[in-house]
Parts: C-alpha cells; structure tokens; sequence
C-alpha cells in the first residue's frame, strides 16, 4: 500500500501531478497527461507564457496524500494537477476540486454529499472554507 504513496511523494517532489487508476485491483500511478479539446499549432500559442510549477509546500503535499489516501480506499480514479500555490483534484472535465493554502471550491456538485466529495469532504472542511460552486443549467 505504501508504494503508491511513495510513487505520489517522488511526483510531488518533482513539481509534477499524477493520476490515479485501477488495472485487476491494483492502484496504477502515472504523470498526469494534458486534456486536449483540439488541435493547436505551435504559431498560435507563440508569446503563451508557461509559469514554472514549484514542488507544493509540506502542508499542501501532505493534504493531497491524505486526499489521495481516502480516494484510492474508496476505489474512486481521480487526477491531481498543480498550480502556483494551489492544485486541482480532477475526477472529469465538469467535477473536480480547487485547493489553495486556506480553502477550497468545489465544482459541479450540487453538494458535498455527492460521490466522490463525500469521500473527502471531511478533510477539505478541516483544511478550511469550502465553496460549493454549482453547475450552470
């Protein structure tokens, strides 16, 4: 049990996130991929600017394990992307988690009583605000 969670410790440890699958019941870790709606040409994103992600601080990285530790009991497939002081628990493109250093917004759940949230939903209230922002219709 303790070898996905050492593989999600080095990911961190590089700045990089990770995704969470399942092959015959066994939990498979990988770099999380980029999601691609089209195709884009080199020229149309010349000037992009890409910040450099940083390695998330101790209380972060020890948040997303006890995230990632809760999920992968539960059996639930989930990615973790980071940002600049902040990452995105991703479960599909419309329900995911934002996470900064104080709180947390919950995306297209109509509450945290919702599969998967209600997995987590304890630890994001004791890691501080969390904002339900409900999907438009």
């Amino acid at each position: 049990m303790s070898s996905w969670r050492d593989e999600i410790l080095n990911l961190l440890g590089q700045g990089k996130g990770f995704e969470v699958n399942y092959e015959n019941g066994n939990v498979k870790i990988s770099e999380a991929k980029g999601i691609s709606k089209g195709s884009v040409n080199l020229k149309e994103i010349k000037g992009v600017r890409k910040g450099k992600v940083k390695p998330p601080s101790a209380k972060l990285r020890d948040l997303i394990v006890e995230l990632s530790s809760k999920l992968i009991e539960a059996g639930k497939k989930f990615k973790v992307t980071l940002g600049q002081g902040d990452f995105t628990l991703r479960f599909d493109l419309d329900h995911y988690v934002r996470v900064d250093s104080k709180s947390s917004s919950v995306i297209g759940f109509k509450s945290l009583d919702e599969e998967p949230i209600n997995v987590i939903a304890d630890v994001l209230e004791d890691h501080g605000e969390v904002k339900i922002l409900k999907p438009l219709k």
